[in-house]
């Protein structure tokens, strides 16, 4: 028996929305997953684009990246990025930023998913990651009790933008994971477009 097929006796790869051990696609979920997946077809804008639903596998997966320490699972989100990226004919930017969290959340977490994502997509699409550069300067609190009012007035202004010249005339496609109200893209695209970013294109993997 090969070292391989040992492994996966202890260790095998299972779906991301279910767990299910079953063949699963490129992206990590089992076909049965797959079947309740929804692609959106209508975007925010030409500057502002989600690929799914976030809702049944999607969302529990998102939810496992960020709160179950499944980092891994960033790899496969940055393949479905890629895809839809390359589909889409939407690869007309310089560099790939993360929507930051701020330093004590990020501590707390022990990751960026985020940044995870982003770091993975710029190796995929041979494009230049820049981190550390737009910063959470706000310690917001939790947004998921708010209406879009009350989430537009908690980030405004929390975010600040680092070493600005190296955004300065370039494109910037920033990558965020849930798109809710919009309000925390919003806040960070008008950050980096301020400090001199050329174009800011937003990409979430999905929409609440």
């Amino acid at each position: 028996m090969s070292i391989n097929k040992i492994l996966n006796l202890f260790w095998a790869i299972r779906c991301m929305g279910c767990k299910n051990t079953s063949s699963l696609n490129r992206y990590g979920f089992c076909k049965e997953c797959e079947q309740k997946m929804i692609y959106l077809e209508n975007h925010s804008g030409i500057e502002t684009f989600h690929i799914l639903m976030y809702d049944g596998p999607v969302k529990e997966a998102i939810h496992r990246l960020k709160y179950n320490r499944k980092k891994y699972y960033g790899k496969r989100f940055a393949l479905l990025i890629h895809d839809f990226i390359i589909n889409n004919d939407i690869d007309d930017f310089d560099v790939i930023i993360p929507v930051p969290l701020h330093w004590k959340k990020e501590f707390l977490r022990g990751f960026n998913q985020c940044a995870i994502i982003a770091f993975y997509l710029s190796k995929l699409l041979k494009k230049r990651y820049l981190s550390g550069v737009l910063v959470k300067c706000k310690n917001t609190p939790s947004q998921t009790e708010m209406d879009k009012t009350g989430r537009e007035k908690n980030v405004k202004g929390s975010f600040s933008v680092k070493k600005r010249y190296l955004i300065k005339s370039k494109k910037v496609l920033l990558i965020d994971d849930v798109y809710t109200s919009g309000a925390t893209a919003k806040e960070a695209k008008k950050a980096l477009l301020e400090n001199g970013a050329g174009k800011v294109v937003v990409l979430t993997i999905a929409k609440a």
